[in-house]
């Protein structure tokens, strides 16, 4: 088993076909096919399903591309240490923020960083923790940035607490009720449950309600993504609950308005999040570095508005 196995494996994976596959990287497709055979030979399983249109990874291949993303992904950092150790400035991040680091501390980082290192690819995704926990542990992304609740243990992840979060009830810009005062002023509106609960049959605004004596919110529209919430808000009268330090994007006071007057409410700290013992590139650290000061001066910027 050599990495030339590895490397023409996941580039199945990821065009969904031998031909694709080939195509990608510059080579014949037998080159491939010999290759994918020699692997499923060796380990005495088939690691791909193949159709017409392509190939499917089997149960079993799923299995075996996670192991070889995770040797792949240390593979990429090795290398990429060596380099910024001799002060070669190359190599390849993977980070996954959640929406709220996306609209407040990532603007403020990127053009630091890539001064510092001008030639490093940044390979940002959007997402909560639940989304990113699996890719943290195997190592394919070096750390995460987001809400995390505290209270449930992760034992596997080193976590580092940034700042302290809230919630605002939030509606467009020139809503009638954005005077309100109390959730049961809000009680009859329609709510946008933002993408923060695992399920869509999850409110997450029920329990505000319960401790308020209130019934349920009426919950119409179950967002799959900030923007759909944002706009789903920005274009009717329906209410929903966003992280407050959003409203330190600008533009978004275009759109929406929080309502002062009715909480704020419980949201779970900043944090960032990486897999326990992972010893990041010095380009990684120094990017989890920029967002340490970027979260220190947010919050001295909030306290002084």
């Amino acid at each position: 088993m050599k990495l030339h196995h590895f490397r023409d494996l996941l580039a199945v994976v990821e065009t969904g076909s031998l031909r694709a596959a080939a195509r990608h990287l510059g080579l014949a497709q037998p080159v491939i096919t010999r290759s994918i055979q020699q692997l499923e030979h060796e380990l005495g399983v088939a690691l791909f399903e193949r159709h017409a249109k392509g190939v499917v990874l089997t149960e079993k291949g799923a299995l075996f591309t996670q192991r070889v993303e995770a040797i792949q992904a240390e593979l990429q950092r090795a290398q990429d240490e060596i380099a910024q150790s001799k002060q070669e400035l190359t190599g390849e991040i993977a980070v996954v923020f959640s929406p709220v680091i996306c609209m407040t501390l990532m603007p403020r980082i990127l053009s630091a960083f890539n001064r510092r290192y001008p030639n490093v690819v940044l390979r940002i995704s959007e997402g909560l923790f639940q989304t990113a926990e699996p890719h943290l542990e195997n190592g394919v992304v070096d750390f995460w940035v987001g809400p995390l609740e505290l209270s449930i243990a992760h034992p596997r992840f080193s976590v580092e607490r940034l700042f302290d979060a809230s919630r605002r009830v939030v509606g467009r810009t020139g809503h009638p009720l954005a005077g309100a005062t109390s959730l049961a002023d809000l009680a009859r509106c329609g709510w946008v449950r933002p993408a923060t609960a695992k399920s869509t049959t999850e409110t997450d605004f029920t329990p505000l309600f319960a401790e308020a004596g209130l019934p349920p919110p009426k919950v119409l529209i179950h967002s799959g993504s900030p923007l759909i919430t944002i706009l789903s808000v920005a274009s009717s009268d329906f209410l929903t609950m966003l992280p407050e330090h959003v409203f330190g994007f600008s533009s978004l006071s275009k759109l929406v308005t929080k309502f002062e007057g009715v909480g704020p409410f419980h949201s779970p700290p900043i944090c960032s999040a990486r897999r326990h013992g992972l010893r990041l590139t010095p380009a990684a650290e120094h990017l989890c570095d920029l967002i340490r000061k970027a979260a220190h001066n947010f919050l001295l910027e909030e306290a002084l508005v």
